[in-house]
């Protein structure tokens, strides 16, 4: 973090392999730092020149006169790792290294070590390698080639970009700054050799001029450490926005070959982003809009169960629209307090509709101060929590003409305020000028309703974002080998097993299951195989009449004469859970729990949650399942014992921390009884090392 302090608040920077030509790549950075206003001291290096832009220019980082706040190194990557052993060598606080050919290509990953190896070493930050450098607005320290920076006005506003892509993380900065809006800090974190995109979210949460951080991600190294960082931002009140792209078989070979590393299933990133409190979208115009909107627009205030946005709508076209769009984000709609439909009646002809949302017709543009007065009316009701001011066919004009209206209606009340057109944009003057008075603009009423959608789940992580365990158990015991001590291992959860026999090469049948009761099941042990049922080695309901003959095909079909075969009593069943706890590539471990059975993948019903876990952060996992609609009791069938449920989850995810070398302890299905037993049943256990 010192070093990321000296990098954004640098007074000082080298420009290392800086090009005489600025219209290169290596010798835009010193136009861009002079077009943008830097005002501290730059010192270009190469030896192939002795002035570089009316500058002089040093032979080598080792005869500066002084040692820089940073660098920017611009060198063929064989050549980095010598240079920032010199940088650090110096007393440079921080490196961005602009070049690229190290992880993302074959011959490079030799480079890339002794580059981590030099950080270690020498302690010094290193930004990159393969990346399009660094923005810090406030300083005016514009390290990179980038043509998005190529300007001569910054806009500053409280938002941080983070992208594994140095392309989206210009395209982000661009069109923030082209629209007047700004940012705080840009950061392409390229290959992250050294320094993660977790390390530069930890910076910026520590900065008092971040209130949204914009995150684009294509695979994660720590992501463990990311997630915690995402619930300290949002204890903080800052706004964590991510866009995950390499989610497609293909997308994750793409995002393979740009950034040297493979992208895990989004499904388990959409999950654990979910739980740690991000805000999650699907596009690049989302993201950008996302950062906009929440780094503006104040938390909607908790008004009631009657409480939600309250529309101020002149066509009346758009009611049935701006419903559906409110509800497909989540978002309620406020109803209105008796005494606001009785003024709003009393101000509107008869043909108005004063429910929420209203049909105000366009009367209010026509009598002086009706306008006025029914904005006031719907603003002020006691149950308005954000307000949708939606205008008709010459909205831009009449929302121009009342900029400041709609601004201390927003002073006044507190709560988000959207102007929603009939498809219609403002020029970036006006848009400007209504953010000054806090107030945002939407094209329809649909992207209005994704804009709260945004602001509603910002006050949903707010105001409750389940604890997690604290207790990480240390891996200290070794897995278990077999069905025997899987089992024991269950029971240590709190997982009821059925009785069973294990019935051995040459043994009787009968004799070793007489104390069982039937009927039994009989199945390969989870050890021989896995899938037993796909492959047609579990038998279920056998009498003791055809026990033996059962235990003989069980043998057969395994191909394994001699083969161990699990005999268990049947249970009586209940609702039918798949949990599982795995360790995952980009985040650790990690609990999988949903619909089980010989459903379970084509269902995919499958929520995740980080490890260590609490029943609370699993049932707010579950409740987004169809699982749980099974789970409260469907079609005629009891409630389930959840509470059972959730404490032998968190069990067993605490006793799979606790194993050496476990990469999967999987039970499927695992029974659920009804509510008030206090009893979940396994019936199968896979352990995979």
């Amino acid at each position: 973090m010192q070093g990321l302090d000296r990098l954004f608040h640098a007074r000082s920077v080298a420009l290392v392999g800086l090009s005489a030509d600025m219209g290169k790549m290596t010798g835009a950075p010193l136009g861009i730092l002079r077009q943008t206003g830097f005002g501290g001291r730059i010192f270009p290096v190469n030896p192939r020149y002795t002035e570089v832009g009316g500058m002089p220019c040093w032979p080598s980082i080792d005869a500066l006169p002084e040692a820089p706040d940073a660098a920017l190194v611009m060198l063929a990557a064989a050549r980095v790792p010598q240079a920032v052993r010199d940088c650090a060598r110096k007393g440079i606080g921080a490196v961005v290294v602009l070049s690229s050919g190290f992880e993302e290509t074959e011959e490079g990953h030799a480079h890339a070590a002794e580059l981590a190896q030099v950080a270690r070493e020498t302690g010094i930050a290193v930004v990159g390698p393969n990346c399009e450098g660094v923005w810090s607005v406030p300083d005016r320290v514009i390290l990179t080639f980038g043509t998005a920076a190529k300007r001569e006005v910054l806009h500053q506003a409280p938002i941080a970009i983070l992208s594994q892509s140095g392309a989206m993380a210009g395209a982000m900065a661009r069109h923030l700054q082209d629209s007047g809006v700004g940012c705080a800090y840009v950061v392409s974190v390229g290959n992250e050799t050294v320094l993660t995109v977790a390390d530069y979210l930890q910076w910026c949460i520590g900065q008092g001029d971040v209130r949204v951080v914009a995150l684009f991600i294509e695979g994660l190294r720590d992501g463990a450490r990311l997630l915690r960082l995402v619930e300290e931002a949002t204890a903080k009140g800052i706004r964590v926005v991510t866009l995950k792209a390499g989610n497609s078989a293909k997308g994750q070979e793409a995002a393979a070959s740009h950034t040297g590393k493979m992208a895990s299933p989004y499904a388990v990133y959409r999950d654990l982003l979910h739980a740690a409190g991000a805000i999650q979208v699907d596009s690049l115009t989302d993201l950008i809009d996302a950062a906009q909107v929440l780094s503006l627009l104040p938390t909607p205030p908790v008004r009631g169960e009657q409480g939600g946005v309250s529309v101020f709508s002149i066509p009346g076209g758009t009611r049935a629209m701006t419903a559906d769009a409110l509800e497909d984000h989540a978002v309620p709609l406020a109803t209105f307090a008796r005494h606001t439909v009785k003024a709003l009646g009393e101000a509107l002809p008869e043909f108005g509709g004063t429910e929420n949302p209203t049909d105000l017709t366009g009367q209010v543009l026509s009598h002086p101060g009706l306008f006025d007065r029914c904005l006031d009316l719907i603003a002020d009701d006691p149950h308005t929590e954000a307000l949708i001011v939606q205008v008709a066919n010459r909205g831009p004009r009449d929302v121009s003409e009342r900029v400041e209206l709609l601004g201390r209606v927003a002073a006044r009340t507190a709560v988000p305020v959207i102007t929603s057109f009939l498809g219609d944009s403002l020029p970036t003057s006006e848009r400007l000028r209504l953010r000054a008075q806090g107030v945002v603009c939407a094209r329809d009423p649909v992207e209005a309703a994704r804009y709260l959608g945004w602001l509603w789940r910002a006050r949903a992580v707010a105001q409750a974002l389940p604890a997690r365990s604290v207790a990480v158990p240390q891996p200290t015991t070794p897995p278990p080998r077999g069905w025997s001590q899987a089992a024991t291992l269950l029971a240590d959860c709190g997982i009821a097993i059925p009785a069973w026999r294990i019935v051995a090469e040459g043994e009787d049948a009968q004799a070793a299951c007489r104390e069982l009761h039937f009927p039994v099941a009989v199945k390969a042990l989870p050890e021989d195989v896995d899938h037993k049922t796909e492959l047609d080695l579990v038998r279920l309901n056998i009498g003791a009449q055809d026990l033996v003959a059962t235990v003989a095909g069980i043998r057969s079909r395994l191909g394994q004469p001699g083969a161990r075969v699990l005999v268990q009593e049947m249970d009586k069943g209940g609702v039918e859970v798949l949990l599982s706890a795995l360790h995952n590539e980009d985040f650790g471990p990690v609990l999988a729990i949903g619909s089980g059975g010989i459903a379970a993948e084509l269902d995919a019903d499958v929520a995740y949650v980080a490890l260590p876990t609490s029943p609370a952060r699993v049932r707010q996992a579950i409740g987004r399942l169809k699982l749980a609609v099974r789970l409260r009791g469907w079609r005629g069938q009891p409630p389930a014992d959840v509470d059972t449920l959730l404490a032998a989850a968190c069990a067993l995810g605490d006793r799979f921390l606790g194993l050496q070398g476990a990469r999967e302890l999987e039970i499927n299905p695992l029974f659920v009884h009804p509510h008030g037993s206090k009893r979940v049943v396994a019936v199968d256990a896979l352990v995979k090392t």
